[in-house]
This record gives structure tokens, sequence and C-alpha cells, in this order.
């Protein structure tokens, strides 16, 4: 679907236009939105259907309430005429329009697609000065993403009859319906990915992904990929874990957008034909430096210049989790498809900001592994040692996604990054706490989570501040081995949180967004949502 910005309205049409063949009345649509007070947004632009507009309010009873909706179908227009034949109109209500907020948006911006998809071509929503940047941009996106279908797998699909969308509004809009757009294309590559099935996407699956956006956009960004041997010789026993239960190999996928300089370490890239194995191992600090306290001497070993420092993502890539040992009922399993909905987030927001081209260095890291029981799979009980050198004992196998994160978390602070962001969907206790309207953050600083709750009021992809006090900590003490992977019953997504606080060194900014309520609907209707995209890509936006 296109979306574009226009001054115009759409014009009327006639029967007798050079002889030529006459547009279908149906091929455009006017939406005109409406408060509760019954006032007519965009008024001012709307001078040649005033009358036509307060004529259909009062026939039709409308009030104006959040997505009520009324159509004219221009049924004045008589083909055996050269009167002109006038452009529909759909009347939308929006409800108070002080409380507009983004969910009140995705509302209305649902309706009008649902609305108009199936009998006009083109429509054009007259905003206006109605919507202020930050409401534009939501607007748009919820318009676009109205749009996005996933139905390949069904033998017969259906081809929507809208093509196009005008939005009325000002000029000076265009940079925000520009970075929509760019939003909306990694969104759906998020969605495109988070609904295939398991036996198409594995952790290979998300490698190639991955490696099609290097080649898409080879000006910009860098892929490497780590598989099990190498991740074995870096001594990522946790990420191993969860990864030895399936037939389908383990796959940390690096991507390096460098959208200010160059960046990145060039063992990374360079390992396999260098040195092999035992390179790239040896390159790996056994412990990362104190970056409050530690003071560098040498320029290999200095930090990146803060300007140049890289944003990290890390995304829990789990693509199936059946549980492992500790298997999950077999009611829903089949939604466990989408506990890779962190990494696709992260593949999502890599391809929007290469779309955007923000002058930022991000890294994109997605931790990506299946977990099955096998003969193979970790049993509960065993311990395992993480690449920072702890040890870890997991009790429980389906508490697999803080394993895999814990040894990419370790591996990515030697980009010495600005700040790392992990996202995962994590936790059931998550859910519970939160359900599916906010995702749960946790931070160890508090510009990280200041600017990320400032990017969730300004995207309208909400977040919510949870603790990660000391004193949860010991929930996770185990009598035989540094720490557990669980930590009981009680505060279960804040003790996940804890745990991956283990690998985060001292003085290095971190923030964990768990996405467990937020990553997908659950159901009939069941498909990802492509979250938190929208959020990851503000906050970079006004990081950049």
């Amino acid at each position: 679907m296109n979306i574009k910005l226009t001054q115009h309205l759409p014009k009327t049409h006639t029967q007798k236009i050079l002889k030529k063949e006459a547009k279908d009345k149906d091929e455009a649509c006017l939406v005109v939105l409406v408060d509760d007070k019954k006032n007519i947004l965009a008024e001012s632009v709307l001078a040649d259907y005033k009358a036509r507009i307060e004529q259909l309010i009062e026939v039709s009873h409308f009030n104006g309430k959040a997505c009520e909706t009324v159509a004219d179908y221009a049924l004045a227009g008589d083909k055996k005429t050269a009167k002109q034949n006038p452009v529909q109109l759909l009347l939308v209500g929006v409800g108070n329009v002080d409380k507009l907020n983004n969910t009140v948006l995705q509302k209305v911006a649902n309706t009008i697609y649902s609305s108009t998809q199936k009998r006009v071509a083109s429509i054009t929503v007259a905003l206006g000065d109605t919507l202020e940047e930050n409401h534009f941009g939501q607007f748009a996106l919820n318009l676009l993403a109205a749009s996005y279908r996933f139905d390949k797998y069904k033998s017969e699909q259906t081809t929507p009859v809208l093509t196009d969308v005008y939005l009325l509004a000002d000029a000076a809009l265009e940079s925000a319906l520009d970075f929509a757009q760019s939003v909306f294309i990694g969104q759906s590559l998020t969605r495109d990915v988070a609904n295939e099935p398991g036996n198409i996407c594995f952790p290979a699956y998300m490698a190639e992904q991955a490696q099609e956006l290097a080649k898409a956009y080879p000006d910009l960004l860098k892929v490497t990929v780590l598989g099990e041997d190498e991740m074995s010789a870096l001594g990522m026993e946790c990420f191993l874990a969860v990864a030895k239960g399936s037939t389908k190999e383990g796959q940390l996928v690096l991507m390096e957008y460098q959208g200010k300089s160059k960046f990145g370490t060039k063992e990374t890239s360079s390992a396999k034909v260098s040195g092999g194995l035992k390179a790239l191992a040896d390159k790996i600090p056994a412990k990362l430096p104190n970056k409050k306290s530690a003071k560098h001497t040498d320029t290999d070993s200095a930090p990146v210049a803060n300007d140049e420092a890289p944003i990290v993502l890390v995304g829990k890539g789990v693509t199936f989790d059946s549980g492992g040992i500790s298997i999950k009922p077999g009611a829903a399993m089949d939604e466990m498809k989408f506990d890779m909905g962190g990494s696709a987030a992260v593949l999502g927001t890599i391809k929007a900001l290469c779309e955007a081209r923000l002058p930022i260095n991000v890294v994109g890291a997605l931790a990506c592994a299946e977990n099955m029981p096998s003969g193979d799979a970790t049993r509960p009980g065993d311990i395992v040692k993480a690449m920072n050198g702890k040890s870890v004992e997991i009790l429980n196998t389906d508490a697999e996604g803080r394993l895999v994160l814990a040894d990419t978390l370790c591996y990515v602070q030697r980009y010495q990054p600005k700040a790392i962001i992990d996202v995962a969907t994590l936790t059931g206790a998550c859910v519970v706490a939160l359900g599916h309207v906010r995702s749960a953050v946790f931070s160890n600083d508090e510009d990280v989570l200041f600017e990320l709750e400032n990017a969730s009021n300004q995207s309208g992809d909400l977040v919510w501040h949870m603790p990660l006090d000391d004193a949860y900590q010991s929930q996770l003490d185990s009598p035989i081995a540094d720490m557990q992977n669980i930590g009981g019953k009680g505060a279960g997504a804040v003790t996940a949180a804890c745990f991956l606080s283990r690998f985060v060194e001292e003085g290095q900014a971190w923030a964990h967004l768990d996405i467990a309520g937020t990553a997908w609907n659950s159901g009939k209707e069941k498909a990802a949502t492509g979250r938190p995209v929208p959020l990851f890509m503000q906050y970079l936006k006004n990081n950049a």
C-alpha cells in the first residue's frame, strides 16, 4: 500500500472527460474525522464538503464515538447525466480529541482501513493540523500496519482494492511520514519472520535473513555468523546447553550497522581466515575493563570514543521452544514459534535503520537456537559455565532464553558499547504482571531508562519500569554453582532480569525488555505484532 502526504482534496469527476472512459465513482473516498461533540476535524480544509458532511451527520445520527463510522456512497451521481459524480464520504469518530493516544489512533486507523480496503482504490484522510508530529507518525504507521497480511500459506489469497492512501496535512510532516514508512518496512520484516512456522524459521534461517539484508545494504551493514564450533571455542556453554538438544545448529548472528562511521572488531570478521577458532578465542578478553575506573594507556585497548560507540541490541532467538526436558504443556505450544520475537525485533530494527539511514552506529545480535528434548538435551541439574567463567546450575530447561542471552551479553561487550539493550519473550510472569499492553523494562542506568521511557511515550510503543533491587538476587543462589537459572515462583520476571544482570560488567549501561506479553497476539487470530520495533527506532532516532 502506498501512502503519501497531500495538500489537495480528491477531485470530483464527470462522466464526460474527452470521451475517455469515466472513472468509477468507487475509486476514491474522502475520510473525515469527527469528535464526540460532532466537531469536524480539519474543518478549514473541507469547506467544499461541509454542507454534505453536516447533512450526513444529521440524517445518520452520527455521534463521533471512537471508531463509529457512516458512509455516503456518492449515490447522487447519475451516470446518464453530465453532472459531477461526487467522491464518497466516510465519517469516522475519534471520540474525545483530548484523549487521543496511540491506542485510539491504532483503532481509528484499523477502522479506516477495514472500512475501505475492499471497495475503493484510494482514500484521502483529512487531518489538517489535528495531529502533532508524534501522533501523526503513530497514525501513519498504524494505517500502514493495518494493511499487513501474512497469507503466503493459504491456497486462496485476496488482494485488497485499496492501494493508495493520501494524508491531507501540513507539508512539514513529510519527514515524519518517511520515518513511519521506514519503521513499517522493518516492522513488517519482524512480523514476517516471527509468523513463519518453526519448520521454516530455525537458526540458520535467521542468519540467512540477516545476510540478505547485508546484500541489500552493503554500504551500511556487515554481518558475521558464529556457529557452534566458534561458540564452543569461546566457552559459551550456556548458549550451547540450549542448542545441543536440537539437530538445528545454534547461530549467533552479528549485524553491524555503520550509519555514523566504520566500527566493530576486526577479529570477529577475520577470525576464520587468520588463525581460525583459536585466533578468535584469543582475541576475547577474559574480563572487560571497568569503564568507570580503568585507565587505558595504549590505543589498541582504549575504549571507543563516546560519539562513535555503538548501541547494541541483543535479541533472544529461540526459534521454537518446546521447553526441552522440562517440556511445556501441549495446549498452545504452537505459539512457541514466537519465542524468537526478540531477535525478530532486532532484525526488523536493523532493516528499518537501513531504510531511514540514521546517522548512528548500532550492533544487532541475534542469539538463535532451538530448544528441543532429545538424547543430547540438557538435563535439569546440569551445570555449565558461561563465557565469563561463571557457573550456572540449570534447574529448569524451559528457562532457556536467559542462557542464550547470558553468553551473548558477555560477547557483545567487546564492542564497548554506549548501551546494551536486550529484548526477549522471556517470562510468563511478565504477562501476569503487565498483560499485553506494556513491555517490561529493567535497567541499571537511569539515562538509558529515561531515554527508553521517553521513546515509549513518543512512539506509543509502551513500556513500564520494573524493579531490579539487589534483594532479589538471593533467589538465584545455588549451593553448588555460582547461580541457578531460576529464582522460584515469586517475581519471576524480576529474577530473570537479575540473572541477566550478572553477565553485564560493572559500568556498562544496560537495559532488558521483556516482551512476552506484547510480541504476539494469542488465540484464533495469533500473529506477531512487530513490537518493539517502533520503540527501538524512536530511541535510536533520538540518540542519532
